[in-house]
């Protein structure tokens, strides 16, 4: 993913001073070992938010106007040149979308006709009859609205999509799941913004299982799952650890460490070798596990994986001076 590509770093950090991991094979398999540069993403985050308040004003200042419910010449028009209108609108902005439900929400500061529309394909809209076009996606705006919500402030009238077909998000983020090759049942979704280069960023949740961000690019989608997103000190709202574990659990077994009750996960660092996951168990004992192409390739304690990453965090280790004691 664009936004969330991990930084590289030495593989050397990964393997010094590791006596219980075989340092001549991990350096063969060698390359650089990527872990979660968090200034780097924090940065990235950053300008991802920049580009949701840009948006957002842009947005606030385009939908401000008139919000009588007639068009640009006052009048009212029936629900049948409503729908007429709002489909031409639609068209007139390059959209792929066959209207199903329509509303005029009035006009712009510009004298433009406004509407919200619903699209068969579960998409929505606010558009604009400007020209160019101007389109807000129903998504996108419940996501700014969010955002103000949380910085203590409320979002205009009709700068989110009221019709009630255009309310239901996560149907419309389960398609683009699909599209992304997201392997669960979807059972949330919503949009988290746009990258500086415009591409729409949604989050994923999976029912029992890690969720994903997912990416529109001009490449197509490109998905990184949760653990990879809490890894680098980002967010997913619908993902629980629970899931998490229940998602990688079957992994663990025919491994040395199958009789684990794995209680928590996260990720540590990944290489050319695979990722590096922290396992905490019910017992209190903690592994780091290997996993390549979805198999675990290799089990380390987490008293001799502290060079791995940040090494464990989710378990409690011994000092080296007190394990040398014991």
């Amino acid at each position: 993913m664009t936004l969330l590509r991990l930084a590289a770093v030495t593989a050397a950090a990964l393997i010094a001073s590791m006596p219980a991991v075989d340092r001549a094979h991990a350096q063969a398999q060698g390359g650089r070992t990527e872990m979660g540069d968090l200034r780097t993403a924090g940065a990235q985050q950053q300008a991802r938010d920049r580009q949701s308040v840009l948006n957002r004003e842009q947005a606030m200042d385009a939908l401000e106007g008139d919000r009588r419910r007639t068009d640009r010449r006052g009048r009212q028009p029936s629900p049948e040149q409503i729908a007429r209108s709002a489909q031409a609108a639609a068209t007139a902005a390059g959209l792929s979308c066959q209207v199903g439900e329509s509303a005029l929400l009035g006009t712009t500061n510009d004298n433009n006709e406004l509407y919200e529309v619903a699209c068969l394909d579960g998409a929505g809209y606010i558009l604009t009859t400007a020209t160019p076009p101007q389109t807000f996606d129903c998504l996108m705006l419940a996501a700014q609205a969010e955002q103000m919500r949380a910085q203590g402030s409320e979002a205009p009238a009709n700068s989110v999509c009221a019709l009630p077909v255009n309310q239901n998000g996560a149907v419309v983020v389960a398609s683009f799941a699909r599209e992304a090759g997201v392997p669960c049942q979807v059972d949330a979704g919503k949009a988290l913004g746009a990258t500086p280069e415009g591409n729409l960023v949604y989050e994923v949740g999976c029912a029992g299982a890690d969720g994903y961000h997912i990416e529109k690019t001009a490449q197509g989608w490109s998905k990184t799952d949760c653990l990879q997103i809490i890894g680098m000190s980002l967010t997913c709202q619908f993902t629980t650890p629970e899931e998490q574990v229940a998602g990688f659990h079957p992994l663990l077994v025919g491994t040395a460490i199958d009789d684990c009750d794995a209680r928590r996960i996260q990720l540590l660092a990944q290489n050319d070798t695979g990722r590096f996951i922290e396992v905490k168990c019910a017992s209190g004992d903690g592994y780091v596990a290997q996993v390549k192409d979805n198999a675990v390739t290799q089990i380390y304690p987490c008293d001799r994986a502290q060079r791995i990453g940040s090494g464990c965090t989710l378990t409690r280790i011994a000092a080296p001076e007190a394990a040398a004691e014991q």
